[in-house]
């Protein structure tokens, strides 16, 4: 019986893994890095700077025009002062943002070449504000940041005509291998124990576990 229960564990822990491979998906990232503000007050210094990603479930693809919220599956970023991201994943920064801009093109060949992104997130008490932008369009071409306790602003960054760039990286599937390397493991497992004789309700057994061993 020693045998029998260890494939059924592995052939469940199997299953599972077949389950997580259907359910996962490819992600697409885009991160951003500005450039240092140049104009500060405050906290802000010349040494912050816009920095964040966001998180798609389909690429922006060639010469795209618009606005990706179908397929924006999260966002963070900081400027590096204060509470330091507003995060769509609700990680690490201030709860309750929101995207006041998304928008966004690209070239032949995919490659982010103008946008205005700018997300704002307020703590649960309301007390405090994270206001942070992107941008670099026919409206203008500016990375900001501000940070607004209570009413008041508490420190402002900026930087103008110097925009920052964008990298994508392509987050794949688990690979279909992971799947063959845990059938390698029932398989192995099966060579090192000998089998016990069949028993035809076994099947059953293993799945219900509401048999004992006298009634097989």
């Amino acid at each position: 019986m020693k045998t029998k229960n260890v494939l059924c564990g592995l052939g469940i822990v199997v299953a599972l893994q077949l389950g997580v491979l259907v359910s996962s998906g490819q992600g697409y990232i885009y991160t951003y890095t500005g450039n240092d503000f140049t104009s500060v007050s405050g906290d802000y210094t010349t040494s912050d700077k816009v920095t964040g990603s966001i998180t798609l479930s389909a690429p922006l693809g060639d010469n795209y025009e618009g606005n990706p919220s179908a397929t924006l599956l999260s966002y963070n970023f900081t400027d590096e002062v204060g509470p330091q991201s507003a995060a769509g994943s609700m990680a690490g920064g201030l709860g309750f943002p929101y995207v006041m801009e998304s928008t966004f093109g690209t070239d032949s060949s995919g490659a982010i070449v103008s946008w205005n992104f700018a997300v704002t997130g307020f703590s649960p008490s309301g007390t405090l504000t994270k206001g942070i932008q992107t941008e670099n369009d026919s409206g203008g071409v500016m990375d900001s940041g501000n940070f607004v306790q209570e009413g008041v602003i508490e420190g402002e960054g900026s930087v103008s005509s110097d925009p920052g760039m964008w990298v994508e990286t392509i987050v794949p599937e688990p690979s279909i291998g992971t799947l063959f390397v845990s059938f390698a493991a029932v398989v192995l497992a099966f060579g090192r124990f000998r089998p016990s004789p069949p028993v035809p309700s076994a099947a059953r057994k293993c799945f219900s576990g509401s048999r004992n061993e006298n009634e097989l």
